[in-house]
This record gives C-alpha cells, sequence and structure tokens, in this order.
C-alpha cells in the first residue's frame, strides 16, 4: 500500500514529461469562480457543466460563457459527481442526503436521506501518533457518485449501504447491506450495478432486485492491519469487463458477468484509488504515490505507456480522440498524446504558478521536504503537509473536454476553461 504521511524513496518510476507548451500562455476562454473546493468532477450536459462544491453548493455554469445559470445549496459538502437522469441531476453531500435537482433551474426536485455520511478514519490510522487518537482519512474526497439506467439512480453511504431509487421521484426500490462505507462510484451495465465498498469487496447486484449476483474480494495492507484499503474508485464498464483499482495498489479486470478474474495490474506501493477511461483497445488511469497517467492493453493488462508528473493522480483521465488530459495533487494539467503518453502542453493553477518553487522539490510532492523537520509520523504533520498542497490548487477532478476546449476543476474553488493548443 503507499504510505500517505511518507515520501516515494525509490526512483523507479521513469518516464518523466517531456519539455511541453504551457496552456498558461494561452488566453482562457473563462474562469468561474465558486465558494469552497472543487474536488468531484463536473459534468457536461447540454451547454452545461455541472459542479459540486465544498461549500454545500451545485453550481450550473454556462459553457460557453462561464457565467453561472443557477446553484443549488445543500447543508454541507456536495461531494459526488453529478449524475443526468433525464432532466434531474443526483448528488450526494455530507449532510446525510442524495439530491435530485431540476437541471434547467436548480431547483429540488426530491430528497433522500441516508443513514448519514462522513469521512472514514480511525485510531493510529496508517500507525500515525498519537495512536490514541481518532485520525480522519485526509484523502477520502469524495462520496459515492451515482449511476442510472434512465429510470433508476444507484449509489452508496457511509452507512454501508447500497440504494436504488426511482430517478423521478427519489423513492427506495431496494436497498443492499456490505460491511464497509461505501464511498465508491457505481456503474451501470447489462442490469447490473457494480460497486467497491470500504469492505474490500466489489458487488455486482441485480439492477432491479439488489440481489448479490456476485462479489469479488481485493485486498489488504496486513502490515497496516487493513485500515481502509478499500474501493475510492468507481468502476468503469466495457466490453462485459469491469475495470477498477483499489487501494491495495492493484488494478483489474473482471469479468462482468462471472465475477471471474481475468488480469491484475500491480501498482507497487501506490493506490488505484482513481476511475479509470476504457477506450476500445486500451484502459486509462492515475496512481497515487508514484504519479502516473498509466496506457493498459484492455485484454491483457500489460502496460504499454506510462507518464510520470509530479502529484498524486485522483481523478480519472479524460480522453479525447488524439489526447488524453489529466490533474494532479500539484496543481497541475496535463495534456498528452494518445498513442505514447508525452506530453504537449500543460496548465497550471495560480497557486500552483506561485507556490510551486517553494512548497514541490523538482517540480514533485516530497513529504519530508514539504515536513521541514516535523515529526513524519505524527498525525498534525500530515495535516501540515496538506495545508501546504492546498495552496498549489491540486485538481482531484477529473477534466471534461468539450469541444475545442478543455474545463477543468479544481481544489482552488475555480473552474477553468482553457483553449486546446494544437498537437505536435
Amino acid at each position: 500500500m503507499p504510505l500517505p504521511f511518507l515520501p516515494q524513496f525509490k526512483s523507479i518510476f521513469l518516464l518523466a514529461p517531456l519539455a511541453a507548451v504551457s496552456l498558461s500562455t494561452h488566453a482562457q476562454s473563462w474562469q468561474f469562480k465558486g465558494e469552497g473546493r472543487f474536488f468531484s468532477a463536473p459534468t457536461l450536459t447540454g451547454n452545461t457543466i455541472l459542479a459540486g462544491s465544498s461549500a454545500g453548493h451545485l453550481y450550473a455554469i454556462d459553457l460557453h460563457s462561464g457565467k453561472q445559470r443557477w446553484k443549488f445549496s445543500a447543508k454541507k459538502e456536495i461531494a459526488t459527481q453529478p449524475c443526468i437522469a433525464g432532466n434531474t441531476a443526483v448528488v450526494g453531500s455530507y449532510d446525510g442526503h442524495y439530491y435530485g435537482v431540476n437541471v434547467k433551474n436548480g431547483q429540488a426536485v426530491w430528497t433522500f436521506k441516508t443513514g448519514g455520511e462522513r469521512k472514514n478514519g480511525g485510531k493510529g490510522l496508517w500507525s500515525m501518533k498519537p495512536d490514541t487518537d481518532y485520525m480522519e482519512d485526509v484523502y477520502d474526497f469524495f462520496l459515492s457518485a451515482p449511476a442510472t439506467n434512465g429510470k433508476s439512480v444507484f449509489f452508496g453511504s457511509s452507512d454501508s449501504s447500497i440504494y436504488a431509487l426511482d430517478a423521478a421521484t427519489g423513492k427506495l426500490k431496494w436497498k443492499f447491506r456490505t460491511q464497509g462505507p461505501v464511498h465508491g462510484g457505481a456503474a451501470y451495465s447489462n442490469n447490473t450495478v457494480v460497486i467497491g465498498s470500504w469492505d474490500t469487496y466489489i458487488y455486482a447486484l441485480d439492477a432491479n432486485t439488489g440481489k448479490l449476483r456476485w462479489k469479488f474480494k481485493t485486498g489488504t495492507d496486513t502490515q497496516y492491519g487493513g485500515v481502509l484499503e478499500g474501493i475510492q474508485a468507481r468502476p468503469v464498464v466495457a466490453d462485459g469487463r469491469v475495470y477498477v483499482g483499489a487501494r491495495d495498489a492493484k488494478f483489474r479486470a473482471i469479468d462482468l458477468a462471472t465475477g471471474q478474474l481475468i488480469w491484475t495490474y500491480d501498482g507497487g506501493n501506490a493506490w488505484i484509488s482513481g476511475t479509470a477511461v476504457a477506450d476500445g483497445e486500451h484502459v486509462y488511469v492515475g496512481t497515487s504515490d508514484s504519479y502516473l497517467l498509466l496506457k493498459l492493453d484492455a485484454k491483457t493488462g500489460k502496460e504499454i505507456f506510462r507518464n510520470k508528473g509530479g502529484g498524486y493522480v485522483f481523478g480519472a483521465p479524460a480522453v479525447g480522440k488524439n489526447l488524453v488530459a489529466y490533474g494532479d495533487f500539484t496543481g497541475r494539467m496535463y495534456l498528452l498524446n494518445k498513442d505514447s503518453l508525452d506530453v504537449f502542453s500543460t496548465f497550471d493553477t495560480p497557486g500552483r504558478k506561485a507556490h510551486g518553487t517553494s512548497t514541490l522539490d523538482r517540480d514533485q510532492i516530497d513529504f519530508l521536504f514539504l515536513a521541514a523537520g516535523a515529526v513524519p509520523e505524527k498525525y498534525s504533520t500530515t495535516l501540515l503537509v496538506m495545508d501546504k498542497l492546498y495552496a498549489l490548487g491540486p485538481i482531484t477532478a477529473a477534466p471534461l473536454i468539450a469541444g475545442k476546449s478543455v474545463i477543468v476543476a479544481a481544489t482552488d474553488g475555480t473552474v477553468y476553461a482553457i483553449p486546446l493548443p494544437d498537437q505536435p
């Protein structure tokens, strides 16, 4: 497993980013400044971008102008990517509710109360000190992003349940109980809901009844007691295969019909907690502590190319016809050639431009460098390091490619629309 409170000492990961043209040298189409931070990926519906913030707001932003169309407010952070079911956007909040919101006017259509939503944590998390204190998982950024088949919406909850609701009314259709909080997003395919839990299992459920079709056990790190080593990512289903990463540093392809393992990619000591993108013969996914964006063969799991950035990758990449875009925890977004994963452009948030030189060590996150002499095993040191990193405006959300622009939401509370430069 990765050690979130320790730096990476081994320089075993190759292919550092090539020299690139900075997107910041190009005129930006627009910037939208919201309240709070944007952790979850935005969703594009028609010409409207929907993005939820840590201030509890769901913003509707005009794709072309960047102007706010409406704002819906929950009582606490909205921590899921919006899911579109007809004219309803479904989002989850730490106030313990999932909301159906009219995409045209931002009015609540329905509200569903779960058993409560919270961030994960534990005493002496990852062997940090003092081991008698409760510590919140500082990398537990998201609640369970819903999926839909048009008639129903499916999502998990911190109350260890998976829910199916009527998409139009928000009424409960069925509920399935797991053995741990469910913060991984849901996927729907072939009348099957696939979702991962912090109990380390991936579940496949009948979409109509909620009955278990199969479950697959991922691994734990016994050295650290298997604490918070479950599934943080949303599974992706393509060509009859489920692709999903976990905090056991493995990325897997599983047969959708049977739940049998097809192949495993070993991420070494790095979580694979971001959602993947399957694109024909290839799968693209990011890693945490090794700072990688991987291109894998979809049938075999064999690594084809990799690109190494400077920080943790928690969001999915965006894959276009000829390019791949992804953001990392240093506040930088990379545009890569789809075939080779070579960098041809980058975009830095204002925080990255202002603080990158002083905060990063040779353009990369290094825990001991950031700790500046503080005791690394203390939880207070992890909080200190995270505060420094947040000054960079990290990107934990998947970018959107919309026409000739790329849209990216950052934890500096800004959504950026940037024209795509010509590829070399």
